[in-house]
């Protein structure tokens, strides 16, 4: 169900593994658990990092090709990922200033916060519960809500229940994925320097700008809202 048209409010979507979390281990970790069992070589750590932001089936084919069969390793990852994170004492660390900042931001009425993620909504609400942040996001995009990142399709989701165009919809993210997604959306696209994408490649994949923390998403809001990625 779509909100009411919000006239004069700011959609603000996250990523989430790389821009609130440091995921990247967990990932890791389950891909190396996986590929094995499939008869595959584990994949590199680098090579790990460059697909995270991609829907599972997408990565998996990232990284092996075509042929490989990934639905069905899709499905053996997030078999092993939810043992895992069962497990006493997994986390999925908070990066510097999130908490703060995102409680902040959820008491502002000029923005409308949400998610727009490859992880599936069994991880959102994971991590809604596991870091209390249950007043914070109105709009949820995940990977099996929408197509996969780089298409535009969470973004415009998200803009359509909220009630927000995307000329006035923020994106922060840390992969050349999150960027192509916005830029393709006509949401305006924030790279972040502490993920797992390089600045570089963020701004050469549409970021308008790359901040280096998230102390300073409130003033990029700012600076922001309501203009266009290409005005």
């Amino acid at each position: 169900m779509s909100l009411p048209l919000a006239d004069n409010r700011t959609l603000v979507l996250f990523d989430l593994d790389g821009t609130l979390v440091d995921g990247q281990h967990s990932v890791t970790a389950t891909f190396e658990a996986i590929f094995p069992a499939f008869g595959y070589e584990q994949p590199t750590k680098a090579a790990v990092r460059a697909i995270i932001g991609r829907s599972l089936p997408q990565a998996i084919g990232d990284l092996l090709g075509s042929d490989a069969p990934a639905d069905q390793m899709a499905e053996a990852y997030k078999a092993h990922f939810h043992v895992m994170r069962a497990r006493p004492g997994y986390s999925e660390p908070v990066y510097d200033g999130v908490d703060e900042v995102l409680h902040r931001l959820a008491r502002r009425e000029d923005v409308i916060l949400g998610t727009a993620t490859g992880k599936a909504l069994r991880g959102i609400h994971w991590m809604i519960e596991k870091n209390n942040w249950h007043d914070v996001f109105t709009v949820l995009q995940a990977s099996d809500t929408a197509a996969s990142k780089p298409s535009p399709e969470m973004v415009l989701n998200a803009c359509g229940e909220a009630g927000v165009p995307p000329a006035r919809t923020i994106v922060f993210g840390d992969s050349v994925y999150d960027m192509q997604m916005a830029a393709s959306a006509g949401a305006t696209a924030v790279g972040v320097s502490w993920g797992y994408g390089a600045p570089e490649h963020l701004l050469a994949h549409g970021a308008s700008r790359i901040i280096d923390s998230f102390h300073e998403v409130e003033a990029a809001i700012t600076a922001m809202r309501g203009v266009p990625l290409h005005a």
